[in-house]
């Protein structure tokens, strides 16, 4: 007797039966498909991770398994290993972009933002040198919106995956059932759970690092906290926010000393958003293009109301 499982199909009382040999054969197909797009690389002298495919020759891989420098051993789809050159590393996305001379990769065709919800299928997609594919099977645990992370990046969608991410699989591809391309699998962005770095992240990720040689991120030279913003200030001036930000130093030399912030502004708003966190303001610094446009504050200063505008600098990074 072939066996069967009642499937659900939008509600509790839509149910048909559907054979599990050939759903097992699907998702196993799906695999194998998806193996056309994910390498192996040699991340460490004795690591391997894996890699995806986003153009035709460059691969997306983890920043943070990828401890080497110069050329990096990659193990291609139909078993040939070649070098790839580092473009450039986004550490905020735990993202790092490799280049093969002359590849002829095919890209992956991107899974609608629409067929993302919770609950959906994922399949993680690696490759090891020993076994070839590495598969793991889960779900998309979450979904959401534009999310920071605590590493100082910022996703334009937010996808957690519920699922076993083997030691080999940082840097996997993540799939729908229907084999298309979610994004790349990373547990290093998210304290305690595994992400997949969505697939229009890697792109813009790899356009800027392809046109700037970096990733370019903003700085201003402030030590800042929150402050709650007292009641006679608030109805003194017009869109203030019950809390602002408190300057607590300004670095010598830098932009905002230039520009003549001090100790003790506070900070109600910047380009006309509201300042009631640091978060707020940094997701202002890291915008792409950011870094050499000048930026208005509105600050109060000894009760008083003024306009500032300071040039938003580059910050410095060992690794860019």
């Amino acid at each position: 007797m072939r066996p069967v499982l009642a499937a659900h199909t939008g509600s509790m009382s839509e149910a048909s039966e559907f054979d599990l040999p050939a759903y097992s054969a699907a998702i196993a197909g799906v695999i194998e498909n998806s193996g056309a797009f994910v390498v192996a690389v040699k991340s460490a002298a004795y690591r391997v991770a894996s890699g995806v495919v986003i153009r035709k020759d460059l691969i997306a891989v983890n920043n943070h398994a990828l401890r080497r420098e110069g050329t990096i051993p990659a193990y291609l789809p139909d078993g040939t290993e070649t070098e790839a050159s580092i473009v450039g590393r986004d550490p905020r996305l735990d993202v790092a972009v490799l280049k093969v001379e002359g590849g002829t990769f095919q890209p992956p065709a991107p899974e609608e933002d629409a067929r993302q919800r919770a609950g959906e299928l994922a399949i993680v997609v690696g490759r090891t040198l020993d076994s070839g594919l590495s598969a793991s099977l889960g779900i998309i645990g979450a979904v959401g919106g534009p999310r920071r992370t605590w590493r100082g990046g910022e996703l334009n969608r937010f996808l957690r995956l519920d699922v076993n991410l083997y030691p080999s699989q940082v840097g996997a591809a993540v799939v729908s059932a229907r084999g298309l391309f979610i994004g790349m699998a990373t547990p290093a962005v998210l304290r305690h759970s595994t992400l997949a770095v969505p697939h229009e992240a890697l792109n813009q990720i790899a356009d800027e690092l392809l046109q700037e040689g970096r990733i370019r991120q903003g700085y201003l030279g402030l030590g800042l906290q929150p402050v709650a913003i007292p009641e006679n200030l608030q109805t003194k001036f017009e869109h203030v926010a019950e809390s602002g930000l408190i300057v607590l130093s300004v670095e010598p030399g830098t932009s905002a000393s230039e520009a003549g912030l001090q100790l003790g502004d506070i900070l109600l708003s910047a380009a006309n958003t509201p300042l009631t966190d640091t978060e707020t303001l940094l997701g202002l610094l890291r915008g792409r293009g950011a870094v050499g446009t000048a930026i208005r504050f509105f600050v109060i200063r000894g009760g008083n109301g003024l306009e500032v505008e300071v040039r938003i600098a580059e910050r410095r990074n060992k690794r860019s």
